[in-house]
C-alpha cells in the first residue's frame, strides 16, 4: 500500500491557481524559483529543464514527494542522464501524472522511466512505470524489444 506522503494529488496538474497559491505563501526571494519548480512538475507546457540553482532555492518549500520527484527528474532533464532521457521522458512522466502507465500505481518512490524500444532506439519514447511493471516488461522482452521465446 502506498504511503500518502509520496503520492501527487491529481488536482495539482495543469492548475495555475494551485501553483500561484503555493508561490504566494513562500518568501519573495524564493517565489520565482518555486514557481519555476512547480511549473516544471505540474504544467504540461511547463519548462523542460530545471536549473540547479532554482531547484536548490525552492527545495525548502516543497513537500517530501515533490522533493524526491524533482531530484529524480532533474538528473534526467539537466544532469548526467540528460542524453539518455531529456524532455521526452519528462513529458511522458507528466502525461501519466506520475503514475504507472500499466497499473496506475502512484507512489513516486518506485517510478521508473522506461525506454519503450530500449536504450539503443532513442526515438522509441518513454513510459512511466512502477518498478514492478518495469521489471515484468523487461523480463518479457529482451533489450532489443523482441519478445523472448
Amino acid at each position: 500500500m502506498a504511503d500518502r506522503n509520496y503520492l501527487i494529488p491529481m488536482e495539482r496538474f495543469d492548475n495555475s491557481e494551485y501553483i500561484e497559491d503555493r508561490v504566494s505563501a513562500a518568501p519573495q526571494e524564493a517565489s520565482g524559483s518555486l514557481r519555476t519548480t512547480l511549473t516544471y512538475l505540474y504544467l504540461s507546457s511547463g519548462p523542460i529543464n530545471l536549473p540547479r540553482p532554482r531547484l536548490k532555492k525552492s527545495e525548502p518549500f516543497l513537500d517530501d514527494a515533490e522533493r524526491i520527484l524533482v531530484r529524480w527528474l532533474q538528473t534526467r532533464t539537466n544532469g548526467s542522464e540528460r542524453k539518455n532521457y531529456g524532455a521526452p521522458a519528462l513529458s511522458a512522466a507528466r502525461c501519466q501524472r506520475y503514475r504507472c502507465e500499466h497499473c496506475g500505481h502512484a507512489d513516486i518512490r518506485v517510478l521508473h522511466l522506461d525506454h519503450i524500444e530500449g536504450r539503443k532506439n532513442a526515438g522509441g519514447g518513454f513510459a512511466c512505470l512502477c518498478a514492478n511493471c518495469h521489471m515484468l516488461k523487461s523480463r518479457k522482452h529482451d533489450w532489443s524489444g523482441h519478445a523472448k521465446t
